[in-house]
């Protein structure tokens, strides 16, 4: 999954650093606020899927001294980063230069400036169409990309694309969907922007538009920071602790299941901890052909043999419990990485 999200990411930055480009030449040549703020809103973008592909490198490093349980959450941090930082701040300037644009409103018309491209004259208003059209097309491959990844991760799951985002799945992928959806629409609402300026005559639709695009960088940064806070707060997995609790349930030698926790580092490694109590009766019946088989295997000391041989069969009877439960576990959820299970014997 790690090396889907990469691809994804890189192709995001390179779609979003040719369009940062072209929206920034034709927002300064056609001085439309729609435009200046879907530069700005494309720049953060930019900048975001760099934090992204910084933390997917930090996550991928080996567990060591100080991160037991590997690096999987330092992504997490880039993502709160660059979701609470660059989206607000790309909020914050898409506002303010709406308000800039508001208050110099009327001393410059977007269709008054023109470019002289290869003895060509184009005005400003063909100009912003020609970028708005060939960024969204650009977008829409970035797009393409990740719903691909998003339907290859999901082929043999029957989950919809706003259940996979509004259940933050993988917040990577997340970002990427929901970044490429906003960028697309926020290309549609300065295509009516300007489109409506030009009709009208009143630059007013366009500063309008282009403050409903500096909100749309708002709600992607809440939504985000959100997502990402959730993985970082020690989240945990509630239908996997009800697997590992059913799993007990119906498992032949253990009687109680309790103090069952999850840990989720991140979507692909999640830890759990459970405390299980075997019917003491099941332990003992199942464990005298282990008893007989130590009994073979031990020749020397023979006046301790009996006694070495039920515990060491004891032993080995917990010990294919405690795997027998993990398998079933891992085997329903691949996503667990670690299971801790402390065994008890229950007397009734």
């Amino acid at each position: 999954m790690s090396s889907g999200s990469k691809k994804i990411v890189v192709i995001g930055i390179v779609s979003n650093a040719v369009v940062t480009l072209l929206k920034f030449i034709s927002a300064f040549v056609t001085t439309s606020a729609s435009m200046m703020n879907e530069a700005i809103h494309s720049l953060m973008d930019t900048l975001n899927q760099l934090f992204l592909l910084f933390g997917l490198i930090a996550s991928e490093k080996a567990p060591d001294q100080d991160y037991a349980f590997g690096h999987h959450q330092k992504k997490f941090i880039w993502n709160l980063w660059s979701a609470i930082g660059l989206f607000s701040i790309g909020s914050g300037l898409g506002l303010y230069h709406a308000y800039h644009s508001y208050s110099i409103m009327g001393e410059v018309e977007i269709e008054a400036v023109s470019i002289n491209i290869l003895n060509f004259n184009i005005s400003g208003i063909l100009l912003a169409f020609i970028v708005l059209s060939a960024s969204f097309v650009i977008e829409g491959n970035a797009w393409r990309v990740a719903i691909n990844e998003f339907r290859q991760r999901t082929k043999d799951i029957d989950i919809s694309v706003v259940q996979y985002i509004s259940e933050a799945k993988d917040p990577t992928l997340v970002a990427m969907i929901l970044e490429d959806s906003i960028a697309m629409f926020g290309i549609l609402l300065a295509i009516i922007g300007i489109s409506l300026s030009y009709i009208t005559g009143d630059p007013l639709w366009d500063i309008l538009f282009s403050s409903l695009i500096a909100v749309l960088l708002g709600i992607a940064a809440v939504f985000l920071g959100r997502v990402n806070m959730i993985y970082l707060s020690d989240i945990r997995h509630l239908e996997i602790e009800e697997s590992f609790t059913s799993i007990c349930k119906e498992h032949s030698e253990v009687e109680l299941c309790h103090d069952v926790k999850s840990i989720v580092m991140d979507e692909n490694n999640i830890v759990l901890v459970a405390e299980v109590e075997v019917r003491e009766e099941a332990l003992i019946d199942n464990i005298q052909a282990d008893i007989e088989q130590e009994r073979a295997q031990i020749s020397e000391y023979i006046e301790l043999r009996d006694e070495r041989s039920a515990v060491f069969a004891t032993v080995r009877r917990i010990d294919y419990i405690i795997e027998d439960l993990t398998n079933q576990l891992q085997q329903k959820h691949p996503q667990v990485q670690s299971v801790t299970i402390e065994v008890g014997i229950y007397k009734g």
